[in-house]
């Protein structure tokens, strides 16, 4: 029941950055690469509170001298999970200038699906016959959503290969956290090496006061960046993080083809983002497809 409990608020929490990051665009109070910086500098800094205030037990060093948390950060650094969380942020955020929110959340959790899969087989293991008829059926829902309409048109699909590497990106940094032995602690290493690069790489182009760059921000805008960093990325990361080793791969990736109907729920609600015939039938057969999926280990008993 934790561990359910625990998935479905991570769930809600992939679902309000796509949402916080939609609405801050779309209203144009800030401009998609200031928005990544924020979201990253900001979740890091709530991170290392959280890390700080957190009860000291054998896994958890946060009530340590400053130098001494750099290095047990530094020991939970990985290259691939960094470079997978940067991929995701700034593909994320440029994709969302032209995406609708749930439908962006959909483009992103089904490549996310496709990549974890794709390594879960590259690994050697296998799925069933119910698995794959799930994938599958899952996966169809997506063709049909990108297929053009009388009324929407086709998608952006620059726009769709921004997310779909931005999903790439998640579904390598949601397997890379199945190795992580304090959820806490390795999401604040991640978040904190990203900021490094960030500052280091991206933060003099948003400072540089001739900068060729299209740098717009706004009181609301920052408030929805941080808002999206601090709780939606920096606490859901992490409880994602400590909740993604205790369920199946496949499991895993499947579970997170339900935040584009969150997702759409909040852009009908907060964004007034119509809810199309097209989007709800291809949205029902993903779900069928997701059903069958975590179905598929009780029907084999």
């Amino acid at each position: 029941m934790q561990t359910v409990l625990v998935t479905l608020i991570t769930l809600v929490a992939f679902a309000a950055n796509s949402v916080l990051c939609r609405w801050a665009l779309m209203d144009q109070t800030i401009d998609p690469l200031s928005f990544s910086v924020i979201r990253i500098l900001s979740g890091a800094f709530t991170l290392l509170i959280l890390l700080g205030i957190a009860p000291q037990n054998s896994n958890n060093t946060a009530k340590t001298s400053p130098t001494l948390l750099f290095y047990k950060l530094k020991s939970q650094f990985s290259l691939v999970s960094v470079v997978s969380l940067i991929v995701y942020m700034f593909g994320f955020s440029f994709a969302y200038l032209e995406l609708g929110a749930g439908l962006g959340a959909l483009v992103l959790f089904v490549a996310v699906q496709f990549t974890m899969i794709a390594i879960h087989l590259i690994l050697g293991n296998k799925m069933s016959l119910i698995e794959w008829a799930g994938c599958s059926l899952s996966v169809s829902g997506l063709v049909y959503l990108l297929m053009p309409t009388s009324s929407t048109g086709t998608p952006d699909l620059v726009s769709i290969a921004l997310m779909s590497l931005a999903g790439i990106g998640w579904g390598i940094y949601t397997l890379a956290g199945k190795r992580s032995s304090n959820a806490l602690l390795s999401t604040t290493a991640n978040f904190g090496f990203c900021s490094l690069i960030v500052l280091v790489f991206i933060s003099p182009w948003l400072l540089a006061p001739n900068s060729a760059l299209d740098i717009s921000m706004s009181q609301q805008g920052i408030t929805y960046a941080v808002s999206s960093g601090s709780v939606a990325s920096g606490v859901g990361y992490s409880l994602w993080y400590y909740v993604v080793k205790k369920l199946n791969t496949v499991v895993a990736s499947i579970a997170q083809l339900s935040v584009p109907v969150i997702a759409s729920l909040g852009g009908v609600v907060l964004l007034s983002e119509p809810i199309t015939l097209h989007f709800v039938i291809s949205s029902i057969i993903i779900l069928v497809g997701i059903s069958l999926v975590l179905l598929a280990p009780k029907l084999k008993q």
